[in-house]
């Protein structure tokens, strides 16, 4: 008998949104007679990796604020890996196991977003048009981002499905109309509940954490579907279907994703590395998964998700989330 072989199980799939584990089993197929030790010899870099010493059971748990995740445009991936080590008395082996991850960001076409002349659809603003911001009123878009996937991507691959917010389901009227949003896009929350489970008054938190609300659900495989990103020079808090949401944070990772055209009409619009800084910095906390569940665990409640404090100037008004 010589040293262990592992057979099994090396690779798994995850979008992402997810809030799931992925897992997989190894095994030793050497035919060794000594008891079997598993471990992980070098961690994943997007994620966390486990193992059962005993049974080889891996477990691979994605960090969904990681910057190089959040940054992928519909149907991207991004490859992820850590490797287990299997010890017994004849010796050891290695195995890479290898994790893809498939991205899904923005704003579906039809979005109103509020402008210096009122609502416009996302997909009719231009660089140099006026959007109203939360934070810093009338703000010039620099750049903007389209892609499209279309209904067989759809069909085959659920994640690449927007979510539908439907008119008023998260209180105060809010989003005036259905609002499709792909699943990582992030609204602005804030109150008494997010102040409790936080310490911050106001924090964003991803589309797909409502869906289990009364009103949000996940479009079917119809399609096209045209995501849209509105640029910024610096991350703020838009207005979309009178709802606060984002417009697109572009960390350092996001850039190394982007189409080469892109990249370079955006590095010749922002150059050097404080500008990048600016960029990658998010305009609100965007706290942990765990975190995120319990804000939204018990749905949208009154005293819970409330209008911000300092609202822009008129016409717009925000509800109650």
């Amino acid at each position: 008998m010589g040293a262990p072989d592992i057979g099994g199980v090396s690779s798994g799939a995850v979008d992402s949104d997810s809030t799931g584990l992925v897992t997989g089993e190894l095994d030793d197929i050497s035919g060794n007679f000594w008891g079997d030790t598993w471990s992980i010899q070098s961690g994943a870099t997007y994620g966390s990796a486990s193992i059962d010493p005993s049974t080889g059971l891996w477990s691979y748990d994605l960090d969904e604020t990681n910057a190089a995740v959040q940054a992928l445009d519909p149907g991207d991936t991004l490859t992820d890996t850590f490797v287990v080590r299997l010890s017994d008395g004849g010796g050891s082996d290695t195995q890479t196991v290898t994790i893809t991850i498939t991205g899904v960001p923005c704003f579906v076409a039809g979005t109103l977003i509020e402008t210096a002349t009122g609502p416009r659809p996302v997909e009719s603003i231009r660089p140099g048009d006026l959007i109203m911001t939360r934070d810093n009123a009338l703000q010039q878009v620099r750049w903007v981002g389209q892609r499209t996937v279309h209904a067989d991507a759809l069909a085959a691959e659920e994640r690449l499905r927007p979510i539908r917010i439907r008119k008023g389901a998260l209180g105060g009227g809010l989003p005036r109309n259905d609002m499709l949003l792909s699943r990582q896009h992030r609204l602005l929350v804030s109150g008494d509940r997010v102040q409790q489970i936080c310490g911050y008054d106001e924090v964003f938190l991803p589309a797909l954490r409502f869906l289990d609300w009364p009103g949000v659900d996940l479009v079917g495989p119809g399609g096209p579907v045209s995501y849209h990103h509105l640029l910024f020079d610096r991350h703020q808090v838009i207005i979309a279907e009178g709802t606060p949401s984002e417009s697109l944070l572009l960390a350092e990772e996001a850039r190394n994703r982007l189409p080469l055209r892109a990249l370079t009409e955006i590095n010749a619009l922002f150059p050097g590395p404080e500008a990048r800084r600016i960029l990658a910095n998010p305009a609100r906390p965007i706290p942990s998964p765990q975190l995120q569940k319990r804000i939204v665990e018990h749905g949208p409640a009154q005293d819970s998700f409330n209008a911000p404090d300092n609202p822009p100037a008129p016409p717009l008004r925000h509800g109650i989330f």
